[in-house]
């Protein structure tokens, strides 16, 4: 596993009111979801193997249209369904192949899911540890409920938003160079050997 740096999540969690915190069924969702993080680690293999294991994995777990939709910004909108599909296909092979490269090897990482679940309106936060014998990091996960399940819609290490950091990265070529331009920068960065 790569280190995501360390964060201190406790004024998140610290801010919400004490009857919003209740384990419910987002951190069992995340539960499952380090199941199958840690099933990909262990089955071992090289970034293209574990790359083809996360795409079902991200299509499962996260909420992939609400991300592109976030990550592409106002311009989501008025883009043609054909292009809305090349982007969500584009970003969750992106999000599959970053999986791979942070989960590389199984290394008895422990990853324990907070109990402490802390509401934010239509959105839930989840706090997740992963320990190895050398270190220990932090991921809050955003989930939405989406068709009756609960759905990652960010995910945030070292005190930085993933979501936050793809809009900012991609920003200039969505705007230079639409959807076409997304997807064609996502597998230039995406290209595994």
């Amino acid at each position: 596993m790569k280190h995501f740096g360390q964060a201190a999540f406790a004024l998140l969690i610290a801010l919400a009111p004490a009857t919003a915190r209740a384990e419910g069924d987002a951190a069992a969702r995340i539960r499952s979801y380090d199941d199958a993080v840690i099933g990909v680690m262990k089955a071992g293999g090289g970034l293209p193997k574990r790359a083809e294991a996360f795409e079902p994995i991200v299509r499962q777990y996260y909420d992939m249209p609400a991300v592109a939709g976030l990550v592409v910004g106002p311009g989501w909108s008025t883009m043609s369904a054909a292009d809305k599909a090349s982007v969500i296909k584009a970003l969750t092979r992106h999000s599959a192949v970053s999986l791979a490269r942070n989960f590389d090897k199984y290394g008895g990482e422990r990853f324990s899911v907070s109990p402490n679940v802390v509401n934010r309106g239509e959105t839930q936060l989840v706090s997740v540890t992963i320990a190895s014998n050398s270190s220990s990091d932090t991921i809050v996960y955003r989930m939405r409920k989406t068709g009756g399940e609960w759905k990652i819609i960010d995910a945030v290490a070292g005190g930085v938003s993933q979501l936050a950091l793809q809009r900012a990265d991609l920003a200039t070529t969505i705007s230079s160079g639409g959807a076409a331009g997304l997807t064609s920068k996502l597998a230039k960065l995406d290209a595994v050997k």
